[in-house]
Protein backbone atom coordinates (compact mmCIF):
# COMPACT_ATOMS: atom_id res chain seq x y z
CA UNK A 1 0.00 0.00 0.00
CA UNK A 2 1.25 3.24 -0.93
CA UNK A 3 0.94 6.11 1.25
CA UNK A 4 2.56 8.92 3.89
CA UNK A 5 3.35 8.01 7.19
CA UNK A 6 2.24 11.17 9.42
CA UNK A 7 4.63 14.30 8.82
CA UNK A 8 5.34 12.77 5.40
CA UNK A 9 1.80 14.53 3.80
CA UNK A 10 2.41 17.65 5.52
CA UNK A 11 6.21 18.00 4.95
CA UNK A 12 5.37 18.18 0.97
CA UNK A 13 1.85 20.07 1.05
CA UNK A 14 3.72 23.32 3.36
CA UNK A 15 5.82 23.75 0.57
CA UNK A 16 3.24 23.07 -2.15
CA UNK A 17 0.81 25.82 -0.50
CA UNK A 18 3.70 28.28 -0.11
CA UNK A 19 4.62 27.79 -3.71
CA UNK A 20 0.79 28.55 -5.10
CA UNK A 21 0.21 31.39 -2.78
CA UNK A 22 3.74 32.79 -4.29
CA UNK A 23 2.90 32.70 -7.57
CA UNK A 24 -0.35 33.60 -7.82
CA UNK A 25 0.00 36.31 -4.92
CA UNK A 26 2.03 38.84 -8.07
CA UNK A 27 -0.88 38.86 -10.65
CA UNK A 28 -2.85 40.56 -8.19
CA UNK A 29 -0.46 42.70 -6.88
CA UNK A 30 0.28 43.86 -10.41
CA UNK A 31 -2.59 45.25 -11.34
CA UNK A 32 -3.02 49.30 -11.76
CA UNK A 33 -5.39 50.32 -8.93
CA UNK A 34 -7.40 52.63 -10.92
CA UNK A 35 -9.89 55.06 -9.81
CA UNK A 36 -13.98 55.00 -10.47
CA UNK A 37 -14.59 56.98 -13.56
CA UNK A 38 -18.09 58.34 -13.99
CA UNK A 39 -19.18 60.15 -17.67
CA UNK A 40 -22.68 61.64 -17.77
CA UNK A 41 -23.99 64.05 -20.51
CA UNK A 42 -27.50 66.11 -19.99
CA UNK A 43 -28.91 67.48 -23.25
CA UNK A 44 -32.08 69.69 -22.28
CA UNK A 45 -33.96 71.65 -25.44
CA UNK A 46 -37.22 74.50 -24.94
CA UNK A 47 -39.59 76.31 -26.72
CA UNK A 48 -40.74 79.43 -24.20
CA UNK A 49 -43.99 80.35 -24.33
CA UNK A 50 -42.91 83.88 -26.47
CA UNK A 51 -41.04 81.79 -29.19
CA UNK A 52 -37.62 81.48 -27.77
CA UNK A 53 -35.83 78.16 -27.80
CA UNK A 54 -32.81 77.14 -25.40
CA UNK A 55 -30.60 74.20 -24.81
CA UNK A 56 -29.08 73.39 -21.82
CA UNK A 57 -25.83 70.72 -22.81
CA UNK A 58 -23.95 69.42 -19.09
CA UNK A 59 -20.94 66.90 -19.42
CA UNK A 60 -19.23 65.86 -16.61
CA UNK A 61 -16.29 63.65 -16.04
CA UNK A 62 -15.60 62.30 -12.55
CA UNK A 63 -12.53 60.61 -11.80
CA UNK A 64 -11.67 59.76 -8.48
CA UNK A 65 -12.60 62.73 -6.10
CA UNK A 66 -11.55 64.72 -9.04
CA UNK A 67 -13.95 66.36 -11.55
CA UNK A 68 -14.62 68.42 -14.81
CA UNK A 69 -18.18 69.68 -15.44
CA UNK A 70 -19.29 71.86 -17.91
CA UNK A 71 -22.48 73.33 -18.89
CA UNK A 72 -23.11 75.31 -22.17
CA UNK A 73 -26.59 77.47 -22.18
CA UNK A 74 -27.90 78.60 -25.85
CA UNK A 75 -30.98 80.91 -26.26
CA UNK A 76 -31.98 82.02 -29.53
CA UNK A 77 -34.89 84.93 -29.72
CA UNK A 78 -35.67 88.35 -30.92
CA UNK A 79 -32.60 89.90 -29.42
CA UNK A 80 -30.06 87.05 -31.61
CA UNK A 81 -28.45 84.30 -29.99
CA UNK A 82 -27.03 84.09 -26.80
CA UNK A 83 -24.18 81.29 -25.23
CA UNK A 84 -23.13 81.26 -21.76
CA UNK A 85 -20.81 78.62 -20.64
CA UNK A 86 -19.94 77.13 -16.43
CA UNK A 87 -17.01 75.25 -16.41
CA UNK A 88 -16.11 73.51 -12.60
CA UNK A 89 -12.77 71.78 -12.72
CA UNK A 90 -11.49 70.18 -9.32
CA UNK A 91 -8.06 68.97 -9.00
CA UNK A 92 -4.74 69.98 -7.55
CA UNK A 93 -2.64 72.41 -8.35
CA UNK A 94 0.40 71.84 -9.81
CA UNK A 95 1.45 75.50 -11.13
CA UNK A 96 0.11 78.40 -9.58
CA UNK A 97 2.20 82.18 -10.24
CA UNK A 98 -0.42 84.45 -8.43
CA UNK A 99 -2.44 86.66 -10.87
CA UNK A 100 -1.04 85.15 -13.73
CA UNK A 101 -1.22 81.67 -13.86
CA UNK A 102 -3.02 78.03 -12.33
CA UNK A 103 -2.80 74.85 -13.81
CA UNK A 104 -4.88 72.10 -12.13
CA UNK A 105 -4.07 68.28 -12.67
CA UNK A 106 -7.43 66.07 -12.71
CA UNK A 107 -7.43 62.48 -11.91
CA UNK A 108 -7.48 61.63 -15.71
CA UNK A 109 -3.99 63.13 -15.98
CA UNK A 110 -4.81 66.32 -17.75
CA UNK A 111 -3.94 69.45 -17.00
CA UNK A 112 -6.48 72.27 -17.27
CA UNK A 113 -4.68 75.44 -18.09
CA UNK A 114 -6.22 78.84 -16.95
CA UNK A 115 -4.75 82.76 -18.03
CA UNK A 116 -5.33 84.76 -14.53
CA UNK A 117 -4.13 87.92 -16.51
CA UNK A 118 -6.42 87.92 -19.40
CA UNK A 119 -7.87 91.28 -20.22
CA UNK A 120 -11.56 89.97 -20.34
CA UNK A 121 -10.75 87.87 -16.93
CA UNK A 122 -11.97 88.60 -13.79
CA UNK A 123 -9.80 86.24 -11.37
CA UNK A 124 -10.79 85.62 -7.13
CA UNK A 125 -8.37 83.12 -5.97
CA UNK A 126 -8.05 82.49 -1.91
CA UNK A 127 -4.86 82.98 -0.58
CA UNK A 128 -4.51 79.35 0.95
CA UNK A 129 -4.15 78.21 -2.63
CA UNK A 130 -0.76 77.00 -3.38
CA UNK A 131 0.47 74.23 -5.37
CA UNK A 132 -0.17 70.85 -4.18
CA UNK A 133 -3.62 71.88 -3.43
CA UNK A 134 -6.61 69.93 -3.84
CA UNK A 135 -8.98 72.64 -5.39
CA UNK A 136 -12.58 73.63 -6.67
CA UNK A 137 -12.29 75.89 -9.92
CA UNK A 138 -15.56 77.44 -10.83
CA UNK A 139 -15.62 79.54 -14.26
CA UNK A 140 -18.27 81.33 -16.06
CA UNK A 141 -18.24 82.74 -19.75
CA UNK A 142 -20.36 85.23 -21.35
CA UNK A 143 -22.10 85.92 -24.69
CA UNK A 144 -18.88 88.32 -25.06
CA UNK A 145 -16.37 86.48 -23.82
CA UNK A 146 -15.77 87.38 -20.54
CA UNK A 147 -15.04 85.31 -18.41
CA UNK A 148 -15.27 85.16 -14.24
CA UNK A 149 -12.75 82.88 -12.18
CA UNK A 150 -13.06 81.60 -8.84
CA UNK A 151 -10.64 79.18 -7.12
CA UNK A 152 -10.68 77.45 -3.19
CA UNK A 153 -9.94 74.57 -1.72
CA UNK A 154 -11.60 71.65 -2.20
Amino acid sequence: MLGFAGGDAMRIAHPVSLLAVLLFLPAGGCRKNEPPKVEQKIETKSTNADGTTSKTTTETKQYGSTLVSTTERTEAGAKGKEKSENETVVGTVTEYTAGKKIVVLTGDGKKHDYDLDDKKTTASVDPRVTVGTKVQLELARDNSGNRSLHVSPA
